[in-house]
């Protein structure tokens, strides 16, 4: 029998060969993969926030405040009084920042209800401070038939003081008024009754 002529391959033969083609085929999906992955990524990081400070830099002014005086500040209330940060010396404060915009940030106020309703009595007192407009946080917190009252930041002047124009933001007090932690994110309950303990102490 003779032998079976081999046809040398060709460039051209490569070029359309299975793996050439699924090459060819992944290289064109690289630029969509890449705007993809950097479009997520600027959606990620713009997430929770609608203006201030960029969100680096209010991070690192809300982290920069642990361990020092939280900065004093006065806020309405919505029965006509005026909510003062120092009358508050001597109980542990959990200030909680928050919108109805903001998914985790509803996802978490039940935990703050209940936390409230259950510390209350032990000298805690869960402060959320809606960034957004009073109306719509009251509606939500009735709507939602959550116990706990918010102050609002209108002008969202306690925010930026406090690098919240990302949210969520929590920030825990211990007696004195010193900052003993900020949660940047939505915070845990498990992670919260740590961080209140540690402020009872």
């Amino acid at each position: 029998m003779e032998p079976i002529a081999r046809r040398k391959r060709t460039s051209s033969d490569r070029w359309n060969s299975p793996e050439a083609t699924l090459n060819r085929e992944s290289l064109a999906a690289l630029p969509f993969a890449i705007a993809l992955a950097v479009f997520t990524l600027f959606a990620s990081a713009s997430y929770g926030q609608k203006k201030g400070d960029p969100i680096p830099t209010a991070n690192a002014k809300a982290l920069a405040l642990v361990g020092k005086s939280a900065p004093e500040f006065t806020l309405p209330e919505r029965d006509e009084r005026t909510f003062n940060l120092a009358d508050d010396r001597g109980k542990v404060v959990v200030l909680v920042f928050w919108a109805t915009w903001c998914p985790p940030c509803r996802a978490e106020m039940p935990t703050f209800a209940k936390l409230q309703k259950e510390m209350a009595s032990q000298g805690v007192a869960i402060v959320p401070i809606a960034n957004d407009d009073p109306s719509k946080a009251e509606q939500f917190l009735t709507k939602k038939k959550l116990d706990v009252w918010s102050l609002t930041d209108v002008d969202r002047r306690v925010s930026t003081l406090y690098g919240a124009n990302a949210l969520p933001k929590t920030f825990v007090l211990d007696r004195n008024g010193i900052v003993l932690n900020a949660i940047l994110g939505k915070a845990s309950e498990a992670e919260l009754r740590t961080d209140i303990g540690a402020a009872q102490r």
